[in-house]
């Protein structure tokens, strides 16, 4: 960047960490930190910047505030990716107050975007940033820095404590879709080893290769019920270059050693002409390399598509299909799929030698108990590799939490910061049709049975996901006794 556009904050210390999700013996969550990547990207010719990346390391609190100490930084921000571990970035904040006391502390991410009522009662935080960092971050900083606290808490898109404990939230100006340059992940700053495991859904894909999360986009122009990234993102998706993503791929596969790639967009399939580009010059490059996309929409796949996706490496997708019932779709989730796109979907992919996983939700309001075994009845009969159904939990900010409390279904103890209220695996809502312990029996049991109900079907599902028979069948026998819960 220019020497006049650099900011005029250049010699001060900002440190980001991202937190141990190892802490109070939660599961490890070991997916590539994408927010830090981009606010290295960001921040690191801006400022005096560096990284603490607490997870990958396995870095004890004590750790923490001795690395800290050592860098006695003038910012503390902290990425706080999800609602999950909201425990440990709380404790991130302790142990920074108490290592640098004097500095000023911001918690950034998906956590106090969608809950900043309850990230606002710490003390040890002073400022809550809500939604993208692009084009945004430096400018607040800039203002906290120079101490222009008047300016900052009029600052769109941020929150923070009023005089009485209170939040004070300002209005988003702009959400991510109309950012104008999109940054380029910077991986300069961050060991990525730890992160290169290859375990998705409980089980390792293919064979025990080096395996990498991307994003090549953000946010989702759809508009479901219960769907938390409209709340994060917008309505629209952002778009990331296409040469910035082949760069990423470069980087990724000749300097880490990657094999496989997973696609965390929401909507990775939705600009039809960005993904031939991308996976035109993945076929072109001849990259050793696999990959799948977490997430795509049914009628984005056609025969050409189907077949440039074989052709560039694609083992396997997951369709979020959601419901069985025409009515749920389209007047309660608020979804714009037919039905009947499925099975010739299934069976093109399957000829292509493309793994197929349906996911299904059950247990929304407005759904009847009916409607849900017309779901269980569907994912049967289109035979996918994998049916995968979760139950129906609310979101911070989404319509069906709005619903949920509108209609009196969530028990009155509820919280998004209880752990008794965490997962899919077990519902949370009662209505006339369903309670959560129906809702739980049925999603396992007939997971079992429709997923394993033959010996050619167990023995699909462990070639999916390159696992044993034995292995698989234990997996199934845990998933039963546990009701689904594996966390």
């Amino acid at each position: 960047m220019p020497p006049s556009m650099k900011s005029v904050h250049g010699n001060k210390r900002v440190v980001l960490i991202y937190p141990n999700t190892r802490w109070f013996a939660k599961r490890a969550w070991m997916a590539i930190p994408y927010a830090a990547l981009i606010i290295t990207a960001l921040l690191k010719d801006e400022y005096d910047f560096q990284f603490i990346d607490a997870n990958g390391p396995d870095l004890s609190e004590d750790d923490l505030r001795t690395a800290l100490r050592d860098m006695s930084p003038d910012v503390v921000m902290v990425s706080g990716g999800s609602v999950e571990y909201h425990k440990q970035v709380h404790r991130t904040f302790a142990v920074a107050r108490e290592a640098c006391p004097d500095a000023i502390t911001i918690l950034g991410g998906v956590y106090p975007t969608t809950l900043p009522e309850e990230a606002v009662k710490d003390r040890n935080i002073d400022w809550l940033f809500m939604y993208h960092a692009e084009e945004r971050l430096i400018p607040f900083l800039d203002l906290v820095l120079s101490g222009r606290v008047s300016e900052a808490k009029g600052y769109p898109g941020i929150a923070y404590r009023d005089e009485d404990g209170g939040l004070v939230e300002n209005p988003v100006a702009g959400h991510i879709g109309s950012v104008r340059n999109m940054v380029k992940p910077d991986y300069s700053l961050i060991n990525i080893r730890p992160y290169l495991g290859n375990t998705y859904h409980g089980f390792k894909y293919l064979s025990d290769v080096p395996s990498a999360f991307i994003l090549s986009s953000y946010g989702c122009p759809n508009n479901c019920l219960f769907c938390a990234s409209r709340t994060v993102s917008g309505r629209g998706t952002a778009f990331r270059p296409v040469e910035d993503v082949l760069d990423e791929i470069d980087y990724l596969v000749a300097e880490k050693g990657v094999k496989h790639l997973i696609f965390m967009d929401d909507a990775f399939l939705v600009n039809k002409k960005r993904v031939h580009a991308i996976l035109s010059a993945v076929i072109e490059r001849q990259y050793d390399l696999t990959w799948m996309p977490a997430n795509v929409a049914a009628w984005d796949m056609s025969d050409e598509l189907i077949a440039l996706m074989k052709k560039s490496g694609c083992t396997h997708i997951s369709i979020s299909i959601e419901s069985g019932s025409p009515r749920v779709l389209r007047h309660v989730i608020r979804k714009p799929l037919k039905l009947d796109i499925i099975p010739e979907v299934v069976r093109k992919c399957r000829d292509a030698g493309i793994y197929v996983t349906a996911n299904f939700i059950i247990g929304l309001p407005g759904e009847t108990w009916d409607e849900i075994l017309q779901t269980v009845r569907y994912a049967e009969v289109c035979d996918c590799d994998m049916a995968m159904f979760n139950i129906a939990t609310p979101l911070p900010r989404t319509d069906l939490h709005k619903i949920c409390l509108e209609k009196r279904y969530l028990p009155e103890d509820f919280s998004f910061l209880d752990d008794r209220f965490f997962g899919f695996a077990v519902g949370f809502i009662t209505t006339e049709e369903f309670t959560p312990e129906e809702l739980s029996s049925i999603r396992t049991f007939e997971w079992d049975r429709i997923n394993f109900g033959a010996p050619e079907k167990v023995e699909r599902v462990a070639r999916m996901y390159g696992t044993s028979v034995e292995v698989l069948n234990e997996h199934r026998k845990n998933t039963r006794r546990k009701g689904g819960r594996h966390f």
